[in-house]
């Protein structure tokens, strides 16, 4: 895989083929991140997709993924708080929290994590990988064990060798292992 360098010099001129793979990986954690704001999917991917064009727009400005990132995500909230306004979506929802960095940087978290998670179970094998993420969307073991024809003691097997893999995956990252292993222990 190319460096993170090398990405954002292709991804700041202007290569298209960057862009699309940009696009394709953050888009979703954008439209999330979004439509905890808005409450509307439709909307909120309209929003994600009016910042990666604002961003297009100016990608010259940039010199590292995380100030891009920062941008974008800054972007999609602003939209997000405007379009509020503007049309009275959610009126219970516009309150100091919201609009408050607190929650802008709580959201980016969340939206990172969940990210970064992701990212490390498609490296799984494609077994574990259904197995997990399963798991995440709260299936029980008996339950991953019926949808996908197997054992229940396949189930097991396959979610413990992916933590392993996950954990090694993620060093650094103990707030998601942590998350995890919760997770992985209370669904079964």
């Amino acid at each position: 895989m190319e460096s993170e360098i090398i990405f954002v010099k292709r991804l700041i001129q202007g290569d298209k083929k960057t862009f699309k793979k940009f696009f394709e990986n953050f888009y979703p954690s954008v439209c999330i991140f979004a439509q905890r704001y808005v409450k509307d999917l439709a909307l909120a991917q309209d929003i994600a997709q009016e910042s990666f064009i604002i961003f297009w727009e100016q990608k010259e400005r940039f010199d590292n993924i995380k100030a891009i990132k920062g941008f974008i995500y800054t972007v999609t909230r602003n939209k997000c708080l405007n379009k509020i306004k503007t049309e009275n979506i959610h009126q219970n929802i516009l309150n100091k929290k919201i609009s408050g960095d607190e929650y802008f940087y709580e959201l980016i978290l969340e939206e990172e994590t969940y990210n970064s998670l992701h990212q490390a179970v498609e490296k799984l094998a494609p077994q574990m990988q259904r197995i997990i993420f399963l798991s995440l969307a709260g299936k029980k073991n008996q339950e991953i064990a019926d949808l996908l024809d197997i054992s229940i003691n396949t189930v097991k097997t396959h979610k413990k060798n992916a933590y392993k893999e996950l954990r090694v995956q993620l060093a650094g990252h103990e707030f998601i292992i942590l998350l995890l292993c919760f997770h992985l222990i209370y669904s079964g």
